[in-house]
Parts: structure tokens; sequence; C-alpha cells
């Protein structure tokens, strides 16, 4: 079901899909594992309320997205110096890594070209992409309707529960729905089965995204490996009391 929602500044809609496959006899899915790191709320753990659950609207904007960082204990968001010419489905690998590399995940790796088309699929759909007939072992595919792949991140990650701007379709305000956080699960999303690559598409106004777990690597078109050049600093954990321990010059 897609929900629609009064326009307000900023306003979207979303919805999550969860894969789940069987293979030799076995459903393996989106479940998220624990996973050991180093700063940060992982899954199988969630935020106790929505970024803007204490009144405000959303701030689709990156001093919005680190302004949610801080309160979970993350360091501000730092880009690369390529930013501004990397196309939307590159930005969201980036911002997904950094999401991931700053709370002690591993990095997806890449975006595949068969993912990205079927990301692109979905944005043209104006819903979740579809996943390939086989050959991986689990993950996930999200849909945003907005104005930018930060603000994207800012619903995926930071307004994907059910005590905010009601947003989530799938998580409607009150509810303790299993799809609640479902969207942050995945781009969170501990591989269950070799490496996780991605795919996204976009066209105006729509971003799909896919995240999948021990799914073939073959031609990747963008790699993280390749980013790191970009970034002043590589990328790590960046839990907010060192910064701010660093910054009082202790």
């Amino acid at each position: 079901m897609v929900d629609t929602q009064s326009e307000m500044p900023g306003s979207f809609w979303i919805r999550r899909l969860c894969a789940a496959i069987c293979l030799a006899g076995a459903i393996a899915s989106c479940a998220v594992a624990s996973a050991s790191a180093a700063t940060g709320i992982v899954p199988p753990s969630n935020p106790a309320t929505d970024c803007d659950a204490q009144g405000g609207h959303p701030d689709f904007t990156l001093s919005g997205l680190n302004r949610c960082r801080a309160k979970e204990g993350i360091g501000p968001m730092v880009l690369p110096s390529n930013w501004s010419a990397l196309s939307a489905p590159e930005q969201m690998l980036v911002l997904v890594d950094l999401e991931r590399v700053n709370r002690g995940l591993a990095p997806l790796i890449g975006l595949s070209p068969a993912l990205d088309q079927l990301a692109a699929d979905g944005a043209q759909i104006r819903n979740d992409p579809a996943f390939p007939s086989g050959g991986f072992a689990g993950g996930g595919g999200i849909w945003f309707g907005g104005k930018s792949t930060i603000a994207a991140d800012y619903a995926w990650m930071y307004d994907d529960g059910p005590r905010g701007f009601d947003i989530n379709a799938d998580c409607p305000a009150g509810s303790s729905s299993s799809d609640c956080w479902l969207h942050r699960d995945i781009i969170l999303l501990k591989g269950t089965r070799g490496t996780l690559v991605a795919g996204g598409g976009s066209t105006k106004g729509s971003y799909a995204f896919e995240v999948l777990s021990g799914y073939s690597t073959a031609g990747l078109m963008f790699s993280w490996s390749h980013e790191l050049r970009y970034f002043a600093k590589r990328p790590g954990a960046e839990p907010l009391e060192r910064l701010t321990h660093k910054a009082s010059g202790g």
C-alpha cells in the first residue's frame, strides 16, 4: 500500500521491501544479525524515537542529518570532494557507506550494473526495486520520493520509526509493526553470506536503492575503494565523544 500524506515542506513517501529466497532448503532473508560496532546504534537495536519526534519538521539537509547523527552519538558526516560530480546512485552509495563505516560496519563494496537497472526501474514506478531471480543470500530494497539523496538518507535512517511525522507508510504513528525501522535495517545490513553490493536508481524526485548479500561482484561500475581518494581523511568510526574530546584539547 502506498500511503499519501498531506503536503508540507520536504514531504515524501517511503515503502520497504524485504528480500527472501530459498537456498538449499533454507530461507535466507534480510533479517539483520547483531554487529560489533565501534559507535552508534546498529541492528538489531534501533533508536527509541524518530529524530524529529520531539517536535519540529524534518530537516532534509546535511546539517539536519548531522543533528540527527549527533543525537545518536555519531560525529558529523564529511562528504567527498567530488560530491557534486557524482550521480544520484553514486551519492546514495557514498551516503550509505558513510552511515555504515562511521558505525564501525563494513562498507558496501560498490554498484552493480544489474542492480542499478532494477533500482532505476523502481525509481521510475516510484516503488521498491525488484530483485534478481537468484544468486544472492538476502537483502532489501527501499524507495524514497523527495528532493535529494541527502533527504533520502535522512528519511531511511532517522525518520523511519513510529513516533515522528508518520512518513514511513509501513509504520504509522504509534505502531509496533516490525516494518518500523526496516529501511534503516536494510542500510545497516550485515552480510549473511559474502560481500555486500548495491544498486541505485533515480528519476526526478524519486530514488530507489537495493542492498544484497552474496551477490556477484563482477563488473562493478562504481566502488567504495576507488571513491576513498576523494576524502581528505579515510572515513572510519566517528564517535561523537571522541570528536568532542579532541575539540576541547584533551
